[in-house]
């Protein structure tokens, strides 16, 4: 009987198998917070209406202090570190187009947008000014609002907005040498436009930055672009590993960046008619980050217990369902009819194969004592299961009106109906998802939908009006009676009532999770994940519950 019942459910795979070509499928763009934070969770500080055009911002370790500029005059003011507000304000120079502040070996330098630095000098009988002492050198129209401190290499590195020697594809960045040369002509790196234009998580305009710092524990350099309202980050060579959309809505005027030696990150916003804020953002450690998954989950999600590489007969594995008393997993490709048994107990991804038909478009499945269902991505519910060694087929159909993709089903708690939920249906136009009831008594599709999950809700979570939310595969926490959600777009897990209210919704690392398509869970709690391998290896990750 074993054989029998593994024999309909690689039947009802292939169903699932044939219908998604992974060459046919949209590059998957990822909506993240940079590395060790999280967007959703800040304090933000009201300024002081005198810097409600604050355009540079740096944190000065030794005096526990911020120093500011406010971009139309020649005044450098330094804020408290608890309040934000202003302690002092010193004259420098005379009114102009002022855009950044760094400090290099306890000495303050202020950019000017035509490329020009000045040093900031304050005597002993309390006389302050400000001295020029380099000028980017390179000609035509440039514009600058960028320059970090980079003590390693013993200089203030500018990077402009908009110079006459870039193209579309790059971003140049020049050193000033305060101790030596001052500027090098040639630039000290360029930034690769085109790259942060193909991994962004959706078109925006122009790449233009408008401050960068460098992380004093990643030891990486974050740049912001207010005009793409971008932040970028990338080696201390300019190399470019992430691009990380600002949500509008929050990040009203990204003009400066800074940290604290914690880590704590700090983004000054211009007031755009209203009072100008300082954005603070906690440093998380691998440590923190795990316990509050770990709170929120039940699981460490960005540290799984044991991972298993497939080969590449499962490179575009898009379902799999857990088979209680085997210790085994079901799953499929998605491009060929054919269904695997896989033991992840030691590792092995063959331990059977049956092929169950043609191509098809099979998203999901669900295994049962009875029969293998599959999910068809138009909202196609196929019952396989065997009758005297045959194989027999019969598909239900919810006969939605318009354009409907369906990509996760699951066990209902009742284990009497099938859940379809919603991808990217008609008529929800990406406010809400749907959940579609399967009566597996009657074999009829409820009229009423099961559930409605407002996206509005996910995006309060995330604190991101924007962020999308596309099911991509579901299942009920057997020890908590949850129901858990991936999205491979926008990389979430969500957690939810068996009823779809939304209690937590946490991030995925999109290097460990690239495209998380399947969703299963042991009777114990165990929660596997597989990622579809697109331009590396497929995956399947499992997690021990915590709690």
């Amino acid at each position: 009987m074993a054989i029998l019942n593994f024999r309909y459910i690689f039947l009802a795979l292939l169903v699932l198998a044939g219908l998604t070509f992974s060459g046919c499928r949209p590059k998957t763009k990822v909506l993240t917070s940079p590395p060790n934070y999280d967007f959703s969770k800040y304090n933000s500080h009201k300024l002081d209406l005198s810097i409600q055009e604050i355009s540079g911002i740096t944190w000065d370790a030794k005096n526990d202090i911020f120093y500011a500029i406010n971009d139309e005059y020649g005044k450098l003011y330094t804020l408290d570190k608890t309040s934000k507000a202003i302690i002092n304000k010193f004259d420098f120079g005379s009114n102009g187009d002022y855009e950044d502040v760094a400090i290099f070996k306890d000495t303050v330098y202020i950019l000017r947008s035509d490329g020009t630095i000045f040093k900031f000098i304050n005597d002993n009988k309390g006389n302050t000014s400000g001295v020029e002492v380099g000028k980017v050198p390179v000609s035509g129209t440039n514009d600058f609002e960028t320059m970090y401190s980079d003590t390693a290499r013993n200089a203030l590195v500018v990077i402009c907005k908009n110079c006459s020697g870039d193209d579309s594809k790059s971003v140049s960045a020049y050193a000033y040498y305060p101790d030596s040369i001052g500027f090098d002509k040639k630039p000290f790196f360029k930034l690769d436009a085109e790259k942060i234009a193909l991994i962004s998580a959706d078109k925006s305009s122009k790449f233009q930055p408008s401050a960068a710092a460098i992380h004093p524990k990643l030891n990486k350099l974050f740049i912001l672009s207010s005009a793409s309202h971008q932040l970028i980050v990338a080696n201390l060579n300019g190399e470019v590993e992430s691009v990380h959309r600002l949500a509008p809505k929050l990040f009203l005027q990204p003009e400066g960046i800074t940290f604290k030696n914690n880590g704590d990150m700090f983004i000054s916003n211009e007031g755009l008619g209203s009072e100008a804020r300082l954005l603070e953002f906690g440093f998380q450690s691998v440590s923190d980050i795990v316990k509050e998954e770990i709170v929120k989950t039940g699981y460490s999600l960005s540290s799984p217990d044991e991972k298993m590489d497939l080969g590449k007969h499962l490179k575009e594995i898009s379902g799999m369902a857990y088979i209680p008393r085997k210790d085994k997993i079901l799953a499929e490709n998605d491009e060929k009819g054919d269904i695997f048994t896989i033991d992840f107990t030691n590792k092995i991804d063959l331990v059977n194969k049956e092929k169950f038909g043609g191509k098809g478009d099979y998203e999901d499945m669900v295994y049962t004592d009875s029969a293998v269902y599959m999910l068809i991505s138009s909202g196609i519910v196929s019952k396989v299961f065997t009758k005297d060694s045959s194989f027999t087929t019969t598909e239900f159909d919810l006969k939605l009106d318009g354009k409907n993709e369906f990509e996760a089903m699951y066990l209902d708690a009742d284990g009497k109906s099938l859940i379809l939920l919603c991808k990217d249906c008609s008529k929800e136009k990406n406010k809400v998802r749907n959940a579609y009831r399967f009566d597996l008594v009657t074999e009829k599709f409820v009229s009423e939908k099961a559930y409605t999950i407002d996206v509005s809700t996910i995006q309060d979570f995330l604190k991101d009006e924007k962020a999308e939310f596309k099911p991509s595969a579901a299942g009920i926490n057997p020890l908590n009676g949850k129901l858990y959600i991936v999205a491979s777009v926008g990389k979430l897990m969500v957690i939810a009532t068996i009823d779809g209210v939304v209690d937590n919704v946490v991030k995925l690392d999109p290097v460990l999770f690239n495209q998380p398509e399947g969703l299963t869970f042991a009777p114990n709690g165990d929660l596997y994940i597989s990622n579809e391998g697109g331009e590396g290896v497929a995956t399947i990750l499992k997690f021990v519950n915590k709690n």
